[in-house]
């Protein structure tokens, strides 16, 4: 009895695991592409629009352009065209925030924000119980996300805004606390559509990921057209960076949402699962390819978030 009751959660927990792993590692890819950017010259707002369009046709062409359009009835379709609108807003601030604030910040500010969906999974999904563990974690993420945040007083004196006027303090939890809101958001909104009620297949997740690429596409592209002041300068590294940054974006919800399905957890335990390997992967990558040298308040915040991630690990 016991062996036919614990076989078939070994794939499930398998393929979770290699979800969960490729998910950690397209997102530590995006994080370090924004790093990158400066270096080659690549126009952040054009990139990002670019990445939209590269990002849309790749999940429509893969999910199957006929699948796709029978699914625009679905509920999640009207919650997708929702991220959709906030998405190139929030893509920008997740690079700016990375260029100003190095990978370690992002990443804290951008993973920390579990902290949304988890609240909402608690207080809205039976299957997810509240527990001290998870309290404890929610009262440490804050502090976590605010010392991760600040950088040195001799990184902020030395580090001039673009205008070449020393950035004002608020500068620096400003552009954390929008990624901290907005990625909360999203995230809550990939999460809820998750389930085997929204989605079965790869195809629905690849269709359901598709709708917000198209939205933002279509506003970034709106903005070209439209606004005198946003007409493109598109260049070959503008244009590389937004294509490389598409293809990593189709990764990066698409392992997520396999993830979620493949999870034998509750949906507030597998987020806290990806975002740990996702801090401790780009502060890492930070230190080693980008000499990010953190201050003492940034391993506070980092031991600070690791331990409320591991908090969380233990409420399952």
């Amino acid at each position: 009895m016991g062996n036919v009751c614990s076989a078939p959660l070994i794939v499930p927990s398998f393929a979770l695991m290699i979800a969960l792993g490729l998910c950690i590692f397209v997102q530590t890819l995006m994080f370090s592409c924004f790093r990158l950017f400066p270096r080659f010259k690549v126009r952040l707002e054009d990139a990002i629009v670019i990445n939209y369009l590269v990002a849309a046709t790749m999940a429509i062409a893969m999910a199957g352009p006929a699948h796709a359009w029978s699914r625009l009835g679905e509920p999640s379709t009207f919650a997708g065209m929702a991220m959709g609108v906030i998405f190139l807003y929030m893509f920008r601030k997740i690079g700016e925030c990375t260029q100003q604030l190095g990978l370690g910040v992002v990443a804290i500010a951008t993973k920390m924000s579990m902290v949304l969906p988890m609240l909402v999974f608690i207080l809205m999904d039976p299957a997810d119980g509240f527990t001290w563990h998870k309290g404890a974690a929610i009262l440490l993420a804050f502090p976590a996300v605010w010392y991760a945040s600040t950088p040195s007083k001799a990184k902020a004196s030395d580090d001039p805004s673009p205008g070449g006027v020393p950035s004002a303090p608020v500068a620096t939890w400003v552009l954390p606390a929008i990624v901290f809101l907005g990625s909360g958001l999203i995230d809550l909104g990939f999460g809820w559509f998750s389930t085997p009620e929204h989605m079965t297949s790869d195809e629905d997740r690849l269709a359901f990921a598709s709708i917000p690429f198209v939205m933002a596409a279509m506003i970034g592209t709106g903005r070209w057209a439209l606004l005198p002041g946003s007409k493109p300068q598109l260049d070959r590294a503008t244009i590389t960076g937004g294509v490389i940054l598409g293809i990593i974006n189709v990764g990066s919800l698409f392992f997520l949402l396999s993830a979620y399905h493949y999870m034998p957890l509750s949906r507030s335990a597998i987020v806290p699962m990806n975002n740990l390997g996702v801090v401790l992967a780009t502060s890492l990558a930070g230190m080693i390819f980008f000499s990010e040298r953190p201050s003492l308040r940034n391993l506070l915040g980092w031991f600070l978030a690791t331990t409320a991630l591991l908090l969380l690990l233990q409420s399952d």
